[in-house]
């Protein structure tokens, strides 16, 4: 008998744990269906492939550094959001890959909600309670939405609460355990591809530690010394991923000054903040206005300033902000978190309110980030914390703080349903007045919109209406009810997020391909022989399918970048963040000349892209599914210059590139330190072999410089016979290597520029803890 009660009671103690994890296995499970797969924007066209690519090299016993498939070869740690060195690789090595790539976006609201859980408890919240919290801020709209569209975000903002635990675990009884765990969670943030959500996390837990202290400024200044040394520690730790990704984006076009424009695409208008309590009105959703070849939303007609949200969804819900209402008058705590999330909520509007600069104005290295709308996650974060607090509250404490919830909740509910009511009686000339503010004034679009905030009130007014009885029986009845506040808070996450995951068809990422297959059968194999180029514009829209999936499969079935790494083709097109300048300005300057340079065999454009008339007069052919195919001739890969000039600045070497009889076969431009101003040789072939994605080999004769078609990067090493040689960048985007006056063998190895000091810095930190812990342990023994 006293077993079954400890057994019972054991169950009883993990039962909100165990729902919490149920109802993540359940939001998820339509997704693990093995005949679908993530597609969603970046998901489908940028990490499916990029994590393909990654798990190939790891079963073959490398780790991928470098990536011969994308823009003529790309370092993936350096481009950081790849999250190359983050434990979540290593699914890659253990599942098979359709199925590793769904559970690293699970990762995402998994650790949210962890994360979560456990401040909330840290705040004193019951486990039910915590549950809630938990359950609102994994499954808010910016969470499912990122986790959908954006994988690194998704794991950057999940890892966020578990950072702000540990770095709070330090302040509240610091040692030398607690220190190494708070610099790792953080670092890992980093390698999750998220240094932003790294320095939100570090600001979170600054502000905590501060209302931990005050009004005791000396114990504030002990506690913000603690958190900076934690954020020490944790730059430490994240060395090996942060250095190389420094070196890229120094070198890169996210090294100018980000521009007001900039800042204005990815921030929330002030409007929408109304979508964090409403659903459906405020979201980036094509498929409201019924039209299965349009991408355009009553989100993109009249909230922002691109052509599409960051994240597609805001949305809390209305249990999660009014128990976090109710929280907020829980002493000073949640009146704290409740008006923390406020202002992060109101800095998300980035320029149209400005709050964001004064929030950050004392963090200088926060004005590189771009994205204000990223802000709606820490902001959820705190509205979640909030609730936790509130659950208690209202719904375990007091009958006046359950009469409370109960009046608020049927003042929203009542509230929504009028207006959903008056929405559907006015609608017409509501949407006719709403048109004349519209980017493109299309009625369509302003109907769609009334559409959705009406089913959207309806539902804020459902799910009010259900937490106002939940108070009042709570009330009447004076039963603890916090369990049904986490049941509440996953019913808003399954009625108003459910549908953000988005899946298709497997083979709408994962192929096969048509316009790929017809290219293999005309010019054999891709690897290491050529490449393509495909014009980044709209491709054709293919129906039978949703206005999303219809996107991905065009994209797809075109080979934009990166589609054609998963069908195995070397491409030349741009489409990584950190993009290279020279690289990218030097194409659109001389195209031919660098399609030549790189050997580029095949150039593909739109079906809309031109004419029948000038396809004849470019040489370009309809294939497929109606793509125009340019073909040109293959080059090789490797080969000596006889004159090589050095130029002091992008301008000056695409100056000499463009210029009328340029020959990149006889002649090149060449920048780097301590090369030679002019390199004169003859002309001559060289033997390349590459003999893995990082290493290359090739034969030549000098003098001359030589060049190889893969795209440049500081990271590249080579050695003539055995010796060091300088690595140059040639016509501002290849690689060059200046010959002696004889036949030589050049071995060519890349190693992110970064790494090994990066390796080092996190070894020398791992090691003064280690010797800080057995310093202490031996001193403890000798006391």
């Amino acid at each position: 008998m006293a077993a079954i009660v400890i057994a019972r009671d054991r169950l009883l103690r993990l039962a909100p744990i165990l729902l919490g994890l149920a109802l993540l296995a359940i939001f998820f499970a339509p997704a693990l269906d093995p005949r679908v797969q993530l597609y969603y924007r970046d998901t489908g066209r940028l990490y499916y492939p990029v994590k393909l690519f990654i798990a190939e090299q790891l079963r073959a016993g490398r780790l991928a550094f470098w990536d011969p498939l994308t823009e003529c070869g790309v370092s993936l740690l350096g481009q950081v959001t790849p999250a190359l060195l983050h434990p979540a690789t290593l699914l890659y090595l253990v599942f098979p890959f359709d199925l590793a790539f769904k559970l690293n976006h699970m990762l995402g609201p998994l650790l949210a909600g962890i994360g979560a859980w456990r401040l909330a408890r840290r705040l004193g919240s019951s486990p039910w309670a915590s549950l809630a919290g938990a359950t609102a801020y994994a499954g808010c709209g910016y969470i499912v939405s990122v986790t959908g569209s954006n994988l690194p975000y998704a794991i950057g903002a999940g890892s966020v609460p578990i950072a702000v635990d540990a770095v709070l675990g330090v302040v509240e009884a610091p040692s030398i355990r607690r220190l190494a765990w708070a610099g790792a969670a953080l670092a890992l943030i980093a390698y999750a591809g998220e240094p932003q959500a790294m320095l939100i996390a570090g600001l979170l837990s600054g502000a905590w530690a501060l209302g931990l202290a005050f009004p005791d400024w000396r114990r504030a200044a002990r506690n913000l010394g603690l958190v900076a040394s934690c954020g020490v520690l944790a730059i430490a730790f994240s060395a090996p991923a942060v250095f190389p990704a420094v070196v890229e984006l120094r070198r890169s076009t996210r090294a100018d000054p980000i521009t007001e424009k900039e800042r204005g695409v990815f921030a929330n208008h002030p409007l929408r903040l109304a979508g964090l309590l409403v659903p459906r009105a405020f979201d980036d959703a094509p498929e409201a206005i019924g039209e299965q070849q349009s991408a355009a939303s009553p989100y993109t007609e009249y909230f922002t300033q691109g052509d599409a949200a960051f994240a597609d969804s805001i949305v809390l819900g209305a249990p999660a902000l009014l128990l976090a209402a109710a929280g907020a008058s829980v002493r000073r705590r949640g009146a704290l978190l409740f008006t923390g999330a406020v202002l992060l909520a109101l800095a998300s509007t980035g320029p149209a309110l400005g709050i964001d600069r004064v929030l950050f104005a004392l963090v200088p290295i926060a004005s590189i980030f771009r994205f204000a709308e990223k802000l709606i996650a820490p902001a959820s974060l705190l509205f979640a914390l909030a609730a936790a607090l509130g659950a208690d509250l209202a719904l375990g404490g007091t009958r006046r703080a359950a009469a409370r919830l109960a009046a608020a909740a049927l003042l929203v509910g009542v509230g929504a349903a009028a207006a959903a009511l008056w929405i559907g009686r006015s609608a017409p000339h509501l949407a006719q007045a709403l048109a004349a503010h519209g980017k493109t004034h299309a009625l369509l679009l302003a109907t769609a919109f009334w559409r959705e905030a009406r089913a959207g009130l309806f539902d804020c007014a459902g799910l009010a209406l259900v937490v106002a009885l939940l108070a009042l029986w709570r009330w009447s009845r004076q039963q603890p009810a916090t369990p049904l506040a986490a049941v509440c808070c996953a019913a808003s996450v399954f009625a108003s997020c459910g549908g953000l995951l988005y899946s298709a068809p497997l083979a709408i990422v994962r192929g096969p391909f048509d316009l790929a297959e017809r290219l293999r059968a005309r010019a054999g194999p891709s690897r290491d022989r050529w490449r393509i180029f495909v014009n980044d514009k709209d491709p054709l829209r293919l129906s039978g399918l949703s206005a999303r999936a219809s996107v991905a499969a065009s994209m797809s079935q075109a080979l934009l970048p990166q589609f054609n790494s998963v069908a195995g083709i070397e491409s030349m097109a741009p489409y990584f963040t950190a993009s290279d300048p020279g690289y990218t300005r030097g194409i659109v300057a001389s195209p031919r000349t660098y399609f030549n340079l790189f050997g580029v065999r095949f150039v593909i454009d739109m079906p809309g892209a031109f004419s029948a008339r000038t396809a004849r007069e470019r040489n370009f052919h309809k294939v497929g599914f109606g793509y125009w195919v340019g073909e040109y001739a293959l080059h090789p890969r490797s080969f000596v210059v006889g004159r090589a000039v050095r130029v002091g600045s992008i301008a000056e070497g695409l100056a000499r590139v463009a210029a009328p009889g340029f020959d990149v076969r006889q002649e090149a431009v060449i920048r780097g330190d301590g090369l030679p101003e002019v390199v004169e040789g003859a002309a001559a072939p060289a033997e390349w072999e590459r003999i893995a994605p990082e290493r290359m080999m090739v034969r030549a004769r000098g003098p001359g410089m030589l060049v190889i078609g893969e795209h440049f990067d500081p990271g590249w090493r080579a050695t003539i016979d055995g010796r060091r040689a300088r690595v140059a960048e040639v016509d501002l985007a290849a690689l060059g290597v200046v010959l002696p006056p004889s036949e030589v063998k050049v071995e060519l190895r890349f190693v992110p520029a970064g790494l090994l000091p990066g390796v080092a810095i996190a070894l020398a930190a791992a090691a003064v803890l280690a010797a800080a812990s057995w310093g202490r342990r031996k001193w403890v023994r000798v006391g």
